[in-house]
């Protein structure tokens, strides 16, 4: 059971998900057709197709068209990818694919081609002589569908390729995070207290630590009345078999399985923890500094990205866990905001150490930060 809850999560959350079942929607429809046939279009009898050679056109003019469409959707999303691995980070890639409107559109044209399919199937069968008379004109339908859709497809893609756009994508990703802890109503604890850890849990299997939840995790420890403390931080490296989590008091196996379903080990990184959001920008910002890609422009953008992102980070305390009114507490560690931006900045130093106009830009940076942390 273990081993299946990972990948659940990753078949949930991959972009074939959404548009496997917009697509496979398209194809029970086209099902549910043949079936039972209903004329809706009765009212509208010049709307209705019922000619077999008119219907093998109009099913055979789909499948060529948005076919076609269908081929050059595919061939924008790979130029995408491959602009973003080149000339940005190929840890930026997953907030690409994220993107719903992409799953969507790619869904829409995958279901018009499964339902022209499966109704020229129908169509071309020996003993179907009675053909449902809406089938051709809701494949007409989907057509002019598909054609907005792409439209709209090309818009979105000429965005995606710009890098104030990804910038962006990566600092809201962030931000929405941070705000989702500063908002919390749970309590944050300052200081570890005293514990004394009797059990631990772990994973057979190993991964990034990707994500937990948090509420949910410190509604068992209400229930059990036990404290948590999480022994890795969030987004780093589990080995198999290393201790994750442990507990104040011994706990059953039903309860171990709970806890285990609260906690994410993947085996790609997690782009929603805190730590990761910051270290992309960095990432993004060393790459365009550097000779091969030679964009400081980029690089000053990122740097603006990541000083608005630490004033943010201001607002949350170095807290060492958190905890419920009703008494459940799960420990954890906060990677301090001073060491982040130290790490942060150390690296982009060491890379653009021969840049003027980027050392000036890091120093102002320092500056706007540390005046907004006296503020507080």
């Amino acid at each position: 059971m273990n081993n299946i809850l990972p990948l659940l999560r990753r078949i949930r959350n991959s972009i074939s998900f959404l548009t496997m079942c917009i697509a496979l929607s398209f194809a029970v429809l086209a099902v549910a057709l043949a079936f039972f046939r209903p004329n809706l279009l009765s009212d509208y009898p010049r709307l209705a197709i019922t000619d077999k050679e008119n219907i093998k056109f109009i099913l055979s003019f789909t499948i060529g068209g948005v076919f076609t469409l269908t081929i050059f959707t595919f061939t924008m999303v790979m130029n995408v990818l491959d602009r973003s691995i080149s000339n940005y980070s190929p840890r930026l890639i997953p907030l690409i694919l994220r993107e719903k409107q992409h799953q969507i559109i790619l869904g829409v044209t995958s279901g018009t081609l499964l339902y022209a399919l499966v109704m020229a199937i129908v169509i071309s069968s020996s003993h179907n002589e009675d053909f449902p008379p809406m089938a051709a004109p809701l494949a007409i339908v989907m057509s002019m569908v598909n054609i907005v859709l792409f439209i709209y497809f090309i818009h979105s893609v000429s965005q995606a390729i710009q890098v104030n756009f990804i910038l962006y994508k990566s600092f809201k990703n962030t931000r929405n995070n941070l705000m989702k802890l500063i908002d919390t109503d749970l309590e944050f604890i300052l200081e570890e207290e005293e514990n004394v850890w009797t059990d631990t849990i772990c994973f057979e299997h190993c991964g990034y630590l990707n994500k937990i939840r948090l509420q949910k995790m410190i509604d068992i420890s209400e229930k059990l009345g036990i404290r948590f403390k999480l022994l890795k931080t969030m987004g780093s490296f589990v080995l198999e078999n290393e201790p994750i989590l442990t507990t104040s008091s011994k706990i059953d196996d039903k309860s171990i399985n709970s806890i285990k379903r609260c906690i994410s080990i993947d085996r790609v990184e997690a782009i929603d923890v805190l730590e990761i959001g910051f270290k992309h920008l960095v990432e993004v910002a060393v790459k365009a500094s550097s000779p091969a890609i030679n964009d400081p422009g980029t690089a000053l953008t990122a740097i603006d990205y990541l000083t608005q992102l630490f004033i943010v980070r201001h607002k949350l305390p170095d807290a060492r866990g958190m905890k419920s009114a009703k008494g459940g507490v799960l420990f954890f560690h906060f990677v301090r905001s001073a060491q982040l931006a130290e790490f942060c900045f150390l690296e982009m130093e060491a890379y653009m150490g021969d840049d003027p106009l980027l050392m000036r830009k890091l120093t102002q940076s320092k500056q706007n930060i540390a005046q907004h942390r006296e503020k507080k």
